[in-house]
């Protein structure tokens, strides 16, 4: 049976037929690297890791881009606020996400092309487009003429006449249409700035994906990857100048959901997020040192990547469980060097005799991945390989082959690797270190508010804030997170 995908630009469930017969080309959006990476920045790397090693075993040879933008309004806002070289803000941000990608074992992507690289490109991509008429020239820049797009919105399903510009594109009396956006913009004074036909300025944010999937998987690809909430305008404006250049751009579309907290979609323009303690707890180095980078990329593939990923604190509790049981099951398993797993691994993990039900988990393993990389009902089979083990004698041959099976498999999701019990062990060991530490000034401020010194109350509630703990005081008493 073919590996189906869904297909967010036909909104169907399609068998995935590359364009070359055993390659395949993935190009994920990256980040904008002018501050912290949060835990939203890692979810597309984790989830299309994942998606290639398991395209790998089913032996494609995959070429995965994951682009950097380090040149944009916010970067250079921020180089503006803070007076430091917006160079040097963009090599801060690149290598903390890099780390970041490490630390969750992220080892499949073999292209971090950057925006400021392509430049020259960019500009002979928007003298092209200028000149088949798809694009004319403002007094801020060049701009795309929406209006010369056939079928423009079909990836977003939003009609011309009900469309507005871009968020990143402030609306101007020059614009034809006001969804038309910027391919060129003209600098202001001190922007950093490359010389083009149409004046000093600089790329808008649309054009780098359309130029670097160019040069990095050609006019034509098989599978552009990306958050939901790139679908417009981002996505639709990559498809109308990769089409208007001559390609037909991207043959599927796959859009991972988003991070919710208990139930709610964590966004910029959320409320919650103005509370600095609330906002900092989404921070990727700050979740990965809290609870573990093995827990959070386990959390990250224990649903469909097409649903959300909910960072509440029982959440993340309860996948940390399900995962210690799984390295608890495993042993010194776990601690072998561990390889990207190809076709020939798959191979020999399905020739290994197993008893009836851990067959069939096997079996349903195989058959949820090739169903829409569906990696958590992957990860289900995992536990019941992990129960057909426990069932077996403890020297038996059928167990070391079950867990064999068990760690080949997960593996090939990223999981279990070297390192993974003892990171786990420290930061659980921290979670409990700073419980009873937290349960002790709670006590002390219960005290300070029973014998009304609300001032000391007050200050210990605001020294912890500042720390990044929230206090909150209710019926049930008084909790902390």
């Amino acid at each position: 049976m073919p590996i189906r995908v869904y297909n967010t630009l036909t909104r169907r469930s399609e068998p995935l037929n590359p364009l070359t017969p055993g390659k395949i080309g993935i190009y994920l959006c990256g980040p904008t690297v002018y501050d912290d990476c949060h835990i939203g920045h890692l979810m597309g790397p984790v989830l299309f890791d994942a998606i290639a090693r398991w395209l790998r075993v089913r032996g494609y040879d995959v070429r995965f881009v994951n682009n950097i933008t380090d040149i944009d309004d916010k970067i250079i806002e921020r180089s503006q606020r803070s007076g430091e070289p917006w160079q040097e803000i963009t090599r801060r941000y690149s290598e903390q996400y890099f780390a970041l990608l490490r630390r969750l074992h992220v080892a499949t992507i073999t292209d971090h092309p950057r925006c400021t690289d392509f430049v020259p490109q960019m500009i002979r991509y928007i003298a092209d487009l200028l000149a088949a008429g798809r694009a004319y020239v403002t007094p801020d820049g060049v701009v795309y003429d929406v209006q010369q797009q056939p079928g423009y919105g079909k990836l977003s399903g939003r009609r011309l006449e009900e469309m507005v510009a871009g968020a990143r594109v402030e609306r101007d009396p020059h614009l034809r249409h006001p969804a038309d956006f910027a391919l060129w913009k003209r600098a202001g004074p001190g922007e950093p700035s490359w010389d083009s036909p149409w004046g000093p300025g600089r790329p808008g944010w649309h054009i780098e994906c359309s130029v670097m999937t160019y040069h990095t998987l050609g006019p034509d690809f098989d599978i552009h990857a990306g958050g939901e909430e790139l679908k417009f305008p981002h996505h639709e404006n990559e498809i109308a100048q990769g089409e208007a250049h001559g390609g037909g751009y991207a043959r599927v579309w796959m859009h991972h959901n988003l991070v919710q907290y208990q139930g709610s979609k964590i966004a910029k323009s959320d409320p919650r997020m103005r509370d600095p303690a609330f906002a900092e707890q989404f921070k990727a180095w700050r979740v990965l040192d809290a609870h573990g980078a093995p827990a959070i990329r386990y959390l990250l593939l224990s649903g469909h990547y097409r649903r959300p990923v909910d960072f509440a604190p029982a959440a993340i509790a309860a996948v940390r469980t399900a995962l210690q049981r799984l390295l608890a099951a495993l042993g010194e398993r776990c601690e072998a060097p561990a390889t990207l797993c190809d076709a020939a691994g798959l191979a020999a993990l399905l020739e290994r005799a197993l008893p009836e039900r851990a067959a069939q988990a096997r079996a349903a393993f195989i058959a949820a991945m090739d169903d829409d990389f569906n990696t958590g009902a992957a990860i289900a089979q995992l536990h019941i390989l992990s129960h057909e083990a426990h069932k077996e004698a403890e020297d038996s041959a059928a167990r070391a082959a079950i867990l064999d099976v068990l760690a080949g498999l997960g593996r090939i999701l990223g999981l279990f690797q070297p390192g993974d019990r003892a990171q786990l062990a420290s930061t659980a060991g921290g979670d409990e270190r700073l419980a009873k530490v937290m349960e002790l000034v709670l006590e002390l401020r219960a005290q300070a508010r029973a014998r009304r010194d609300f001032a000391t109350s007050d200050f210990i509630r605001e020294r912890l804030q500042a720390a990044g703990i929230t206090v909150r005081d209710g019926r049930d008493g008084t909790t902390w997170s």
